[in-house]
């Protein structure tokens, strides 16, 4: 895995965190545990998300 696929899928994985994080904690008003499992569960699945698409374009 060279640097900038683990650059990338870390990029992905932070914005879908802080988005998914902010939604749950300041709009929805969940607790902050709550918030943060959720936050971590988006940010792998972005993280994933991206892996894969790196694989299928060829980089």
């Amino acid at each position: 895995m060279s640097f900038e696929l683990l650059k990338h899928m870390a990029f992905h994985a932070a914005c879908a965190a802080i988005f998914i994080f902010f939604l749950n904690y300041y709009i929805l008003k969940t607790e902050l545990q709550s918030a943060v499992f959720w936050a971590i569960g988006f940010g792998t699945m972005a993280a994933g998300l991206a892996y894969q698409q790196s694989k299928r374009s060829g980089q």
